[in-house]
């Protein structure tokens, strides 16, 4: 595949609670140490959901936890912005992304890679559920490959056009699962391209046990530091024996 048409990082949003400032600063010196800025999105708390925000996003036979919703919105309210302003990629994190020591480097090849697949496309920069393309499929100097399904919302690149599609979705049929199954689904039936960047430069902090997740139930941070350890030598380096 031949590089063409390769879009700038215009922008980067960092989704937010305003309650969470342990993770704001610590989002904070992550940027800066890549020399990286971005602009919080703080709307749309759990404690700020009104009806009429319920109606017009939301399906009515959802089950979701007043959290799930505001963190659904939140990625909403950057698309939002993303089509009012962007041209290029935007970076979209959620706050409890952990940054690899290479991840201005990561993210730089999959903006370079990102113009060998044409059309509508997400592209997952972290390992969320500590999924990766089997070694067996990768070719030296390729970063970008085709996933088979999204790695968690914890941070991806979205153009203009990628953005307005889903939005487009939500508002005509409405959100009734949590937000990375969603996107999952909304992907699938309007073609968009999922893609992985291999290796991966973000992990999510909420998983590998570094905070505590705001969304929901999970085990003691200790515990799930160990599950998520034991989940990413198995996916990432046992089960890379024989695929």
């Amino acid at each position: 595949m031949k590089t063409a048409n390769i879009k700038p990082l215009d922008h980067i949003y960092v989704l937010n609670v305003k309650q969470f400032t342990e993770r704001r600063v610590f989002m904070e010196k992550q940027l800066a140490k890549h020399g990286l800025e971005a602009e919080f999105i703080f709307e749309w708390d759990a404690d700020e959901l009104t009806e009429e925000v319920n109606e017009r996003y939301f399906a009515k036979d959802n089950n979701l936890s007043a959290a799930q919703k505001s963190c659904a919105l939140k990625h909403i309210t950057a698309f939002e912005k993303i089509v009012e302003s962007q041209n290029g990629f935007a970076l979209i994190l959620e706050d409890d992304a952990i940054f690899a020591q290479d991840f201005s480097l990561g993210l730089q090849r999959a903006l370079i890679q990102s113009g060998q697949f044409s059309g509508e496309k997400i592209i997952y920069i972290g390992s969320g559920g500590n999924f990766f393309t089997p070694k067996s499929q990768r070719k030296p100097g390729q970063h970008l490959y085709l996933g088979t399904r999204g790695r968690f919302t914890d941070s991806y690149l979205i153009d203009k056009a990628t953005a307005q599609k889903r939005l487009d979705w939500i508002l005509r049929h409405k959100i009734s699962d949590p937000i990375d199954n969603q996107f999952d689904k909304i992907d699938q039936q309007l073609d968009i391209k999922i893609l992985w960047l291999e290796d991966p430069v973000v992990e999510q902090g909420s998983k590998n046990g570094l905070f505590s997740s705001g969304i929901e139930l999970a085990p003691p941070t200790w515990l799930q530091r160990w599950l998520f350890g034991f989940e990413k030598l198995k996916r990432k380096y046992i089960y890379q024996l024989w695929r």
